[in-house]
């Protein structure tokens, strides 16, 4: 399974349609170190929203709050302070 982060923006007949989806991957740092990274889940694709069917979906819950924010300043103009 893929863990996807997104947002849900409507479901129809079993179809939901989510946008922006990204996963977390993980990379090496010049330290030699691993993190992670939010990246897309589809490269290549000029399209902001893709359909999934709920057949396909095991679970869907809300995500951290960081993880949260990290999505959304990578796809709005909107800046986040930076919480304390």
């Amino acid at each position: 399974g893929t863990e996807l982060i997104c947002d849900i923006i409507g479901e129809i007949d079993e179809i939901i349609d989510i946008e922006n989806p990204c996963i977390l991957q993980a990379v090496a740092t010049e330290q030699g170190k691993s993190q992670l990274a939010m990246v897309p889940f589809l490269m290549t694709t000029k399209d902001k929203s893709i359909p999934i069917s709920l057949e396909d979906v095991l679970f869907i819950t809300e995500c951290r709050t960081d993880i949260a924010e990290q999505h959304t300043q990578m796809y709005s103009s909107i800046i986040l302070p930076k919480s304390f």
